[in-house]
């Protein structure tokens, strides 16, 4: 399962010396992805990696959602008024349906869980200075406690958690 980590650094010095480390202890991108960095007001930092809209927010969750919803949307509008061609062609309706609503709820469901910003985040977000960043890394299960200490040893601050529910479906 992946997690994304999201810490509080001092000034982009650190950030820099957080990044080299983190180079040497993941070895491998399986263990550990980015680190991607954003300043006040999601603001990008010179020189360092930036974050998506997706590690900040909850699309990707209300996308997933809103998958399942249109879907169910679409299967119910299909029942409720039907088709009057036959057997074959109920059935191509309701798939074609399903699809169509699934494509559509993901599609509006991800526009606005886009425009959701991570509570925990916006706080700390506020509450940062000129000088300090937001830090985001994911990383798995074995390599968590590893990377909380690294970035505790440099100064920085853990912030929030969140647990990847699908940690194999990545939108494209």
């Amino acid at each position: 399962m992946r997690t994304l980590l999201y810490f509080s650094l001092r000034d982009t010095a650190t950030a820099r010396l957080a990044q080299a480390r983190l180079g040497d202890l993941a070895g491998t991108p399986a263990l550990v992805a980015g680190p991607w960095f954003v300043q006040r007001d999601n603001q990008p930092v010179d020189g360092l990696p930036t974050i998506d809209v997706s590690q900040t927010t909850y699309r990707e969750e209300a996308a997933i959602t809103g998958m399942f919803v249109g879907a169910i949307v679409g299967a119910l509008v299909i029942f409720r008024y039907g088709v009057s061609a036959g057997a074959g062609a109920t059935a191509v309706a309701y798939v074609g349906a399903v699809m169509l609503g699934a494509m559509i709820g993901w599609w509006l469901c991800g526009l606005v869980g886009g425009k959701i910003g991570r509570l925990a985040l916006w706080r700390q977000n506020a509450h940062l200075t000129s000088s300090q960043l937001l830090m985001i890394v994911s990383c798995d299960s074995r390599s968590k406690e590893a990377l909380k200490q690294l970035i505790n040893e440099l100064g920085g601050v853990g912030v929030d958690e969140h647990s990847d529910l699908m940690p194999n479906f990545r939108w494209l």
